[in-house]
């Protein structure tokens, strides 16, 4: 991948696991807390091609002209949703890892991302003794 989105990245945990040299990373969070934490994370691990922006992934998605080869989302509980779902469509990154804490809405979104193939799927049950979980997904556009 030469450069990879992460939505709704929080501190930018997904997108500063994933990136390697030579990729570049654009992270976004509404929470300026976060994004400051996600920018000096990514100081400390001595990353050169990495942005940190505190924007609404929402408007970020609708306004770009371009895909990056792999976008990361782990929205809110609420998913997605139908007008972002048709920005990923719209912009068509090839590969897609999307993180979800409710197994609903991501099934909603799902439906609404006709293009893509689920490829996997992996249930994480990282909070014992709760209803909590979290399940992540790898899609690849359809050719």
């Amino acid at each position: 991948f030469k450069q990879i989105w992460d939505l709704f990245c929080g501190v930018g945990g997904f997108g500063l696991h994933l990136v390697r040299p030579g990729q570049k990373l654009v992270g976004i969070e509404i929470a300026p807390a976060a994004i400051a934490s996600a920018t000096r994370s990514a100081a400390a691990m001595g990353l050169q091609n990495v942005s940190f922006q505190a924007l609404d992934a929402i408007a970020f998605a609708n306004a770009a002209a371009s895909a990056p080869d792999l976008l990361v989302v782990n929205p809110p509980r609420r998913g997605l949703g139908a007008a972002l779902c048709q920005d990923v469509q719209r912009l068509a990154p090839a590969w897609l890892l999307y993180s979800s804490c409710n197994a609903k809405s991501l099934a909603e979104d799902l439906q609404h991302l006709t293009d893509y193939t689920l490829l996997k799927v992996q249930l994480f049950d990282m909070f014992a003794h709760s209803s909590h979980y979290e399940v992540l997904t790898l899609l690849q556009i359809k050719y």
